[in-house]
């Protein structure tokens, strides 16, 4: 798998906030919007009155010019956050955020006595507001991972409508300063000529640095879409390479598990040939000499104990045989191993084991019978070794669309299951398994509560008997 981005990290000690070719417009705007003011300071001193109220115009159309870069900032981050989903693009937005609600009131604090100014400035505010509720929202959508709601509010025209809205608020506000500057310019274009050419040109200049900063930052989100998207292409190929090693791995397991099943199978019958031919012919040949000497005291004795050693090897390569293949299930298929393997198994270790399995269960193929017979077999065994149950439940299902098997116990359960799940080999035997055979495996466990297996195995429908 892909390594996370480490994009939406806090800056190292001593990196820059934000490159250089994005600090350099920013600085020339602030050195700009000083020397407005400074022009506007030096006016101050030449005129009286009018030249008063053309200085309060200028840093009236300043701070709008800063309200309306702040509010653009905001827009541009919150739009940044909603394609790349980093968190590095939050801090500027909620920068912005909190220095708007500021610029408002300085805002209205500079227009108070300029009604017409004071009540676009007021209807402004309220466009604000809710253009910073909406793009509080999305951010909210789009940090709950709702990728679907995020990209019908990036397709969505509310918000450009709202946006168009606040550039015509701040476009009729710019005219409504400009007029009035104007108005008072009239009465002294001899005297403000120079000073009006000086704010205007670095007006302009303010425009073209925040037209520059804007197209270096869609420049720079186009290269972080472009990066976002090799990194998804990279991490969708890591995904087909793990799925193919896993696919790989689980026919390896299933080839290697069914061919130890048959191996065992040929040393069962094996077994069964060799040493049945032997043992038989042997208790045979016994039986002959105790009819002859078996009433003679001398020899009475060892007949007797070799007629027990022979039937213990009889016994010995019976329980052998039945657990390298079970003939009952070759025979009589998988109810009536299970019946026998559950009875034996439990009577040995003193359990009570409740068994039930559907009478409707019939003969399924070689290798799931004796994948469900493992799985059963190794889970008792588990029981017995681990567990400390009283209590077995055992339920073999036939349903419409497969076989369901459960084995639960009432025993001292499993404190940490998914550290059990990585170190147990049981019970990844277990799982891959079942996987084998197109089924799911599932267990459950806490500690005190005993544990529960439930495995489903996919079967074609039972045909109807005519």
């Amino acid at each position: 798998m892909a390594s996370p981005s480490t994009s939406g990290a806090k800056p190292a000690e001593g990196q820059a906030l934000l490159p250089a070719r994005l600090w350099l417009p920013l600085v020339v705007a602030a050195v700009v919007s000083i020397a407005i003011l400074g022009v506007a300071e030096y006016a101050q001193r030449w005129f009286t009155g009018a030249q008063a109220e053309i200085g309060n115009g200028l840093k009236l159309r300043a701070k709008l010019l800063q309200l309306e870069k702040t509010v653009l900032e905001a827009e541009t981050a919150q739009r940044g956050y909603l394609l790349s989903r980093k968190p590095a693009y939050l801090e500027p937005f909620e920068r912005s955020v909190q220095a708007i609600r500021p610029q408002q009131r300085e805002l209205l604090d500079m227009a108070f006595q300029d009604k017409p100014v004071r009540d676009r400035l007021q209807e402004l505010s309220g466009l604000i507001a809710l253009k910073l509720a909406e793009m509080d929202r999305s951010i909210k959508v789009a940090s709950a991972e709702e990728f679907e709601r995020t990209l019908a509010v990036l397709e969505s025209d509310e918000g450009r409508q709202m946006t168009d809205k606040i550039r015509k608020g701040f476009a009729e506000l710019n005219a409504i300063v400009s007029q009035q500057m104007e108005s008072n310019t009239l009465r002294w274009q001899e005297s403000m000529e120079t000073s009006r050419s000086a704010i205007v040109t670095a007006v302009g200049l303010d425009v073209a640095l925040i037209a520059m900063l804007g197209l270096l930052l869609i420049r720079d989100q186009r290269r972080v879409l472009a990066d976002t998207r090799t990194q998804a292409s990279l991490a969708e190929k890591l995904e087909s390479e793990v799925e193919n090693r896993t696919v790989e791995l689980s026919s390896l397991s299933a080839f290697l598990q069914t061919n130890s099943e048959r191996e065992k199978a040929s040393l069962a019958r094996e077994l069964h040939d060799e040493l049945g031919g032997i043992l038989t012919p042997a208790k045979m040949d016994l039986s002959w000499l105790q009819g002859r000497l078996g009433n003679t005291p001398e020899y009475g004795d060892r007949m007797n104990r070799l007629s027990k050693l022979i039937d213990q090897g009889i016994d010995l390569k019976r329980r052998i045989i039945e657990n390298l293949r079970p003939s009952l299930l070759d025979h009589l298929g998988l109810a009536s191993a299970l019946q026998w393997y559950v009875d034996e198994a439990c009577k040995a270790a003193s359990l009570q084991c409740n068994l039930r399995i559907s009478d409707s269960l019939e003969r399924l193929p070689p290798d799931l019978e004796i994948a469900l017979y493992r799985l059963v077999q190794e889970s008792i065994t588990n029981i017995v070794k681990h567990a400390k149950a009283k209590t077995i439940d055992l339920t073999v299902e036939r349903v419409a669309k497969g076989l369901r098997v459960t084995i639960a116990d009432d025993g001292v359960g499993i404190a940490d299951l998914e550290a059990a799940k990585k170190l147990s080999h049981g019970l990844a035997g277990m799982s891959h398994r079942i996987r084998s055979v197109h089924g799911t495996f599932e267990i459950r466990s806490n500690s005190g509560n005993g544990t529960r297996i439930d495995v489903f195995v996919p079967l074609e429908p039972k045909k109807a008997v005519a």
